[in-house]
């Protein structure tokens, strides 16, 4: 897709988190959440890993052409919360946006998350969302 040298990157994050890129001509970057690898996703074909923040498991992707492939575990949830900025500006609250490797996960971290309610969604499915959003602007919160 694009050369991600000339990319800016949504969410960098100079410490190790949770979420992991993979990008062709840059290696390993870490992001603060789980959307963050998606809306790179928009701009640059990548290979991701996030650990889920309940059991330490890893649910791994690529994103090949603003498209989600090879997900494995299949299952995987996203629970996210978006604050709208305008049209086609989207703010994520990085704290309460993570990536599940299954549903149990979710429903434990959720029987203690006393944030703002979020989406639950697949992987997939927030990605197309993004596909017809298509942000001119998204800022971490």
């Amino acid at each position: 897709m694009s050369d991600n040298h000339s990319i800016r990157l949504v969410g960098f994050s100079e410490t190790p988190t949770l979420y992991r890129m993979i990008l062709p001509k840059k290696g390993d970057v870490y992001v603060k959440c789980g959307a963050d690898i998606l809306i790179n996703g928009l701009k640059t074909d990548l290979t991701a890993e996030a650990r889920c923040p309940s059991c330490g498991n890893v649910t791994r992707f690529h994103i090949d052409n603003r498209r989600i492939e090879d997900l494995a575990p299949k299952d995987s949830t996203l629970h996210v919360v978006e604050i709208q900025l305008g049209p086609g500006r989207l703010n994520i609250k990085c704290d309460s946006t993570h990536i599940f490797d299954k549903k149990e996960c979710l429903t434990n971290w959720q029987s203690t998350y006393t944030g703002k309610p979020g989406l639950v969604i697949s992987l997939p499915e927030y990605m197309a969302s993004l596909n017809r959003l298509l942000p001119t602007k998204v800022s971490p919160a």
